[in-house]
């Protein structure tokens, strides 16, 4: 064994002459820290002796301060430390290296982060700034701010975390403010179980602000709300910004609101009535008017008769004979009724009369901007409407739906490809299946249960899925196993209900909420998108806010689509990814060698020779009703009428 005794004075050795001991006790070296520790030894030269064995060649063994040998190579390399530089080192023999290098790493104790975060906040009030400590340290400037911030914690919470009674993610949660009186008050106000929830302890610090994020700062602009005197405090650690006036904010709020008001009466509305929420108990009672064409030129109107009817003559032409004269001129007149109804869209509103009889409710929606339900009409204005509009007030137009381009049962895989990928996204996205849930109950209990059938079942029955046993796992469903797997059921485990409460209840909220949406991403049904021709839903909307990409899950191939479709159908879809000339060159090709064409294009949308455009159109292309996105055409009329 090593004694105390025969250990040597130190020497001085120049970091040349040095090399990692093959006896050193550490053979595996922990990744992180080089820059910090690069940063001391230019700061504060080093503060520990190297531990060595003569090699007898002029060479020494470094056993002990690997890390440090390796940074002061490192800063010779750099040029910030001469290639003479010397180190201290205590010489060792080869019998007591082993024994000497596992007693270093072993027989330390790292510092307790509470004496780390206070000595930061010294440093800083000797009058060093964060800047320069972050420099000494080799850390960054953002980092020497939040250990300061924590070092500013109330006396008696950052005791707590410095005898290990408290958690420094809790710790962290309590600097979302600096009032100490007020960390004090809401700890002790917290129940046991809430104190190990930094989720439950930064909620009932906010309870009085209001987040950048929310709906009425975004509305309101935080640029508008600081230029008015308004403060906020930032979350160092949640990356929140937080309002700290409310009052303010609100009556900033309204001024803009009032704003929106007086533009609506200059319109020539019946009714406008403004609230940040939307009252659907009010608008459900309302008949909706729909927009329709007003004033729109007679030369505009003509000129799309025109185009119409001379497009149907062509698309007729096409059923009979194909021709490239014949499709150069069908693209032509639809390049031309595009433009026209693009022009025409411009008139779409509502006339002087139906905007006596009817009013419009504005709210604020979750991205901060205005939703306008305009052309409502009142219960009691229904039979003056019925005058004017010369109707049975129960009559109703009924839509023409124009006959689906793809089969049913395609349809139906299609809807089942979408909705696993649904699953998925829905199950990521805890937030908007909350909303979604609550939305979709309190319709059924609140509202008229009719009004809401799309998307899930509410109830919480697994709808049946034909899915046999032998079918390939799909990127999606191994995606939806993975969320699965990665649920906590510990809860589970006990015998008692009461048990399994108890335990549920302990559950940081987080973990509810991904428990909720995986199950609600169960219940769901396959369901396409909606058309141009319906309204939108709020599964729709709900599957929106997800930001999935269908693309991400499914593509298509011969076998789920390409097969499936016609040969006019394969020249289209060609013709969207791959461009006009790829089509037209193909435009003689029978069905089965377009389906081989397109589903070795979708197969390797990279292969050399195509552009940055086809590439990406490769990639994300979905056949109608799989995307979840919503069509800006279908935004404005959900504004517009609803």
């Amino acid at each position: 064994m090593t004694n105390i005794e025969t250990i040597s004075s130190p020497q001085v050795i120049a970091a040349s002459k040095l090399e990692k001991s093959p006896l050193n006790a550490r053979r595996t070296m922990v990744k992180g820290g080089t820059e910090e520790l690069k940063a001391s030894i230019l700061s504060h030269g080093l503060m520990q002796n190297l531990v060595v064995t003569d090699a007898s060649d002029g060479l020494f063994h470094v056993i002990a301060g690997g890390r440090r040998l390796e940074a002061i190579h490192s800063l010779q390399a750099e040029g910030k430390l001469p290639q003479d530089f010397a180190v201290p080192c205590q010489v060792v023999t080869d019998e007591s290296a082993l024994e000497m290098s596992l007693a270093e790493n072993v027989v330390r104790l790292a510092m307790h982060p509470a004496d780390q975060f206070e000595a930061f906040a010294e440093l800083i009030n000797k009058g060093h700034t964060a800047a320069e400590v972050a420099t000494r340290f080799g850390i960054e400037e953002s980092l020497v701010h939040k250990r300061m911030k924590l070092a500013r914690i109330a006396p008696e919470l950052f005791e707590e975390y410095r005898n290990d009674e408290m958690t420094l993610e809790c710790l962290m949660a309590f600097a979302v403010t600096d009032d100490h009186d007020r960390q004090l008050k809401v700890y002790q106000f917290l129940q046991d179980w809430q104190k190990e929830d930094p989720g439950a302890i930064r909620d009932a610090l906010t309870e009085k602000m209001i987040e950048a994020s929310s709906k009425l700062a975004r509305f309101v602009g935080l640029e508008a709300y600081t230029a008015a005197g308004g403060s906020t405090h930032a979350d160092l650690f949640g990356e929140d910004i937080y309002l700290e006036q409310p009052d303010l904010l609100h009556a900033l709020a309204e001024q803009k609101l009032d704003a929106i008001r007086q533009e609506l009466e200059a319109e020539g509305w019946g009714w406008i009535e403004i609230n940040p929420e939307r009252d659907y108990s009010l608008i459900s009672s309302c008949k909706r008017l729909r927009p329709q064409l007003v004033n729109a030129p007679s030369e505009l109107l003509d000129l799309k008769a025109r185009l119409d009817a001379e497009l149907e003559e062509i698309e007729q032409m096409l059923e009979e004979t194909e021709s490239d004269e014949s499709f150069d001129r069908q693209q032509e007149l639809q390049d031309q009724l595009d433009e026209v109804e693009e022009k025409l869209a411009a008139f779409i509103g509502f006339d002087s009369d139906q905007k006596r009889l009817a009013g419009c409710f504005v709210s604020i929606g979750q991205d901060g901007t205005p939703f306008f339900d305009k052309g409502l009409v009142k219960p009691e204005h229904r039979k003056e409407l019925t005058r004017f509009m010369g109707e049975d007030d129960d009559t109703r137009p009924e839509k023409v739906k124009p006959k689906p381009p793809l089969s049913a049962s395609l349809c139906c895989d299609l809807a089942a490809a979408r909705l696993e990928a649904a699953q998925v996204e829905l199950a990521k996205h805890p937030a908007v299946t909350f909303d979604l849930l609550v939305f979709q109950v309190a319709s059924l209990m609140l509202g008229d249960s009719d009004s809401v059938d799309e998307g899930a079942d509410v109830r919480f029955q697994i709808p049946r899925q034909d899915r046999s046993d032998d079918e390939e796992p799909t990127i999606a469903g191994d995606a939806f196993a993975s969320i699965a797997n990665a649920l906590p059921v510990e809860w589970l485990q006990p015998t008692s209900e009461v048990a399994r409460f108890e335990a549920f209840r302990s559950l940081p909220d987080a973990a509810k909420h991904e428990l909720l949406a995986y199950c609600m991403a169960r219940t769901l049904k396959p369901k396409l998108a909606s058309t141009a021709e319906e309204d939108v839903t709020a599964y729709d909307v709900a599957l929106s806010l997800t930001s999935g990409n269908v693309a991400d899950y499914w593509r298509p191939t011969s076998e789920n689509f390409l097969g499936r479709i016609t040969r006019e159908q394969l020249l289209a879809v060609g013709r969207e990814v791959l461009g006009e000339a790829w089509a037209h060159s193909r435009a003689g090709d029978k069905k089965a060698s377009l389906v081989g064409q397109l589903h070795r294009a979708f197969s390797d949308p990279e292969k050399p020779g195509r552009t940055p455009e086809q590439i990406e159109r490769l990639k994300d292309w979905l056949p109608v009703g799989m995307s979840f996105e919503i069509a800006p055409s279908q935004t404005a009329n959900t504004q517009e009428a609803a």
